[in-house]
């Protein structure tokens, strides 16, 4: 088994029900400390009825193989689980043939004092900004980018009122505090649109019914399937293009499209209101792939 031996290897356990936000981070904070620690990659990620699609179908994404999660357990063994956190690589770690990380919804911030400035592992959010989108995901972002967003200033909104959305979520960031929110808006903005990415069809009724000018996809898929997390992932480069982003409390996927602009577009949710008023100043993005460039 080339895992136990070809070169010194970094295999990342991602959770079976974590959300794509938790599985990216992992998967690449793994990925720069592989790199880091000139080992190979390999990686955890489920498909099932939790989650459908596989990383590389999502994104253009060749820097590790992955392994089945029956795989990973054989080897315990042999390469006990270590957390993503609070661990310091050491001249003894290093001699290690295995590292299995279980990443328990984190990313990695291993560490170690003898790192330079130059050497340390990539920030994840860095290398999330790299990634290419499959071609379905990268035609559609701009089909609808071209379409109906382009060339003017618009207000993402992101929704979670699914079921099987964080509790935290469903309690803290009801569909009205969203159109309260919005009527704000447009008292201060007349007519500016709005792109909203809801996970339930009826949230996405209620808001568009309400507010003209409102841009959602349709034929989204069912929750978590290929199609639908394909759908999710046009979603954030669409929110992350925008400029002004609403979000849930307690959601990842926001905080994705946060990373995926380099925090240059304004956000606010329930937990973390606007602080001073609301500006749409921030330049338009050329390229919704590429949100943090304006």
């Amino acid at each position: 088994m080339a895992l136990l031996t070809g070169r010194k290897a970094l295999l990342i356990h991602t959770g079976r029900r974590d959300g794509l936000g938790n599985r990216v981070r992992a998967l690449l904070s793994a990925q720069a400390l592989a790199e880091v620690e000139d080992r190979d990659l390999y990686y955890v990620w489920s498909t099932d009825r939790y989650f459908g699609p596989r990383m590389d179908q999502l994104w253009h994404f060749e820097a590790g193989r992955r392994v089945e999660r029956l795989t990973s357990r054989l080897l315990v063994p042999v390469a006990r689980y270590r957390r993503p956190d609070g661990v310091r690589v050491t001249d003894s770690l290093r001699r290690t043939h295995l590292w299995q990380i279980h990443s328990h919804g984190l990313y990695l911030t291993w560490s170690d004092p003898a790192w330079g400035e130059d050497e340390r592992p990539r920030p994840w959010d860095a290398m999330l900004r790299d990634l290419v989108p499959v071609d379905e995901v990268a035609q559609r972002v701009r089909r609808v980018y071209d379409t109906h967003l382009r060339g003017r200033p618009y207000v993402g909104v992101q929704v979670r009122t699914h079921a099987v959305s964080h509790a935290k979520t469903i309690e803290s960031s009801p569909v009205e505090w969203f159109a309260t929110r919005m009527r704000q808006i447009r008292a201060e903005h007349p007519g500016v649109p709005f792109f909203l990415s809801c996970d339930t069809q009826a949230a996405q009724a209620r808001l568009t019914e309400e507010f003209d000018g409102c841009v959602a996809l349709e034929d989204k898929g069912g929750y978590n399937t290929v199609q639908g997390v394909r759908s999710a992932l046009t979603d954030l480069y669409l929110l992350a293009s925008a400029q002004h982003l609403i979000g849930a409390s307690y959601s990842s996927f926001v905080e994705m499209a946060v990373f995926l602009c380099d925090a240059r577009v304004p956000f606010e949710r329930p937990d973390q209101p606007l602080e001073g008023d609301l500006d749409l100043s921030l330049g338009l993005a050329d390229d919704p792939l590429r949100p943090a460039r304006r």
